[in-house]
């Protein structure tokens, strides 16, 4: 399956953080900023931005999880017919 294109909003929101990574390390860094978990809620100073979203690495793990998963189970797909 084909990768799907990214957005401008996307492409912008990855240069923003390349762009705040690269002046965090230029600056010596700066203090680590809160963000909330928009699965479960829960704010917290490490997290992923998958596709536009924020997820704590509890809630990372988990989706993960869940797609590995879906991927394991045979299917109509599966040729067992």
């Amino acid at each position: 399956m084909p990768e799907r294109e990214e957005t401008a909003e996307e492409r912008s929101r990855r240069w923003i953080a390349r762009e705040a990574a690269k002046a965090d390390k230029e600056e010596g860094g700066r203090k680590a900023k809160k963000m909330r978990c928009s699965k479960c809620g829960k704010e917290v100073d490490e997290y992923l931005e998958i596709a536009g979203r924020v997820l704590c690495l509890d809630c990372y793990a988990e989706e993960e999880a869940d797609e590995m998963g879906a991927l394991d189970m045979p299917g109509e797909a599966g040729g067992g017919g």
